[in-house]
């Protein structure tokens, strides 16, 4: 499991308030999403841990789109999703916006094969899924994030591939990110991926 003795995933989480009333339709959607996070979660051999930083030059950021626009730029173009949950109180958050998302070598990935997506997990800023508006805050609930940063990928047709939690440096990231985007994490899990990566 990857590791860093000065680098500690960031494993804070806030109290949130209650989520209020939604509507039966909102709620419908939430907990067929639900399920379907909680399917695919399950035995992904991911860990949860923080990993070292690794290269530290900057490039520009990723095109960062709303979960929304993003879900319908994966069916058009067939990409992968990958959705990064933050609060703004979050210093790993930040680190990783800086270190790791501007990484050249991310950002050449991200560019090529994904749709990035970056969602404040206390926020309630409305999105359009499904016709139903939800807030960011009520997608960061259906996707059972409490800790920071947690990164989801979603398939091109928004099913839940699997999350990674806590922060990431580029050296490991970049293997994450070919990891889901050949295939791999249904065949092994992230650290038989490694070691088939050292092995080349």
């Amino acid at each position: 499991m990857p590791s860093n003795e000065t680098d500690v995933a960031e494993t804070q989480s806030r109290n949130r308030p209650a989520a209020g009333r939604m509507s039966g339709t909102i709620k419908t959607f939430l907990m067929a999403a639900f399920c379907l996070v909680v399917a695919a979660g399950a035995n992904v051999g991911v860990p949860d841990a923080s990993a070292g930083d690794g290269n530290e030059k900057k490039a520009a950021e990723p095109n960062w789109q709303r979960l929304d626009r993003a879900l319908a730029l994966a069916k058009d173009s067939g990409k992968i999703i990958i959705v990064n949950f933050y609060t703004d109180w979050c210093p790993n958050c930040r680190r990783m916006n800086e270190k790791t998302y501007r990484d050249a070598g991310v950002l050449k990935q991200l560019n090529k094969s994904f749709i990035s997506v970056k969602l404040n997990a206390e926020s309630s800023q409305p999105l359009i899924i499904e016709g139903q508006t939800v807030t960011e805050y009520h997608v960061a609930l259906m996707f059972q994030v409490n800790s920071y940063p947690t990164t989801w990928f979603l398939s091109s047709e928004g099913r839940p591939i699997l999350p990674v939690r806590g922060y990431y440096g580029p050296d490991l990231f970049a293997p994450m990110l070919r990891f889901v985007e050949g295939g791999w994490y249904e065949k092994m899990d992230f650290d038989m991926y490694m070691e088939r990566e050292k092995k080349k």
